[in-house]
């Protein structure tokens, strides 16, 4: 496989999700994403979308690597936009055997839409997991959401 072919994936299906907050836990090695997950899309548009999300929160353990430029700009918000879960890629065969332990690590690549620029981030770790809480909201393109009963 061309080490490009995996950027067009949405391997974890957060095409869209709206990133909340962003937290690097270097004592426990871990990155977490809380964001709004779509569940569904109800109206998308040129300039204006409404969808069914969750508040879900992006977990990954044991990281060993990390690139992960990252920013905020005003009056935008950051979302998911791509992302590949890789089992052999060339950033993991640069990683140390000491840092292997062993394990079988994973390159995950998340492709952000920052609002006006676009980053890649590659995380490898032993492991991820992606929790979602049971409520669902309305999400509109101004970024009021309400419950949904």
């Amino acid at each position: 496989m061309n080490t490009e072919d995996y950027k067009g994936n949405d391997d974890l299906q957060l095409y869209d999700s709206v990133i909340k907050k962003f937290v690097i836990d270097h004592q426990n090695k871990t990155v977490e994403f809380y964001f709004l997950k779509v569940i569904e899309r109800v109206d998308r548009s040129k300039h204006s979308f409404t969808y069914k999300v969750r508040e879900a929160r992006l977990k990954f353990s044991g990281v060993v690597y990390a690139k992960l430029p990252y920013w905020m700009e005003f009056d935008e918000w950051s979302e998911f936009y791509r992302s590949a879960v890789i089992k052999t890629s060339s950033i993991l065969q640069r990683v140390p055997e000491r840092a292997q332990k062993h394990k079988e690590l994973l390159h995950i690549y998340l492709g952000i839409d920052n609002g006006n620029e676009y980053v890649e981030q590659d995380i490898i770790c032993e492991s991820f997991a992606i929790e979602l809480e049971p409520e669902e909201y309305i999400l509109h393109n101004d970024f009021d959401w309400l419950y949904v009963e």
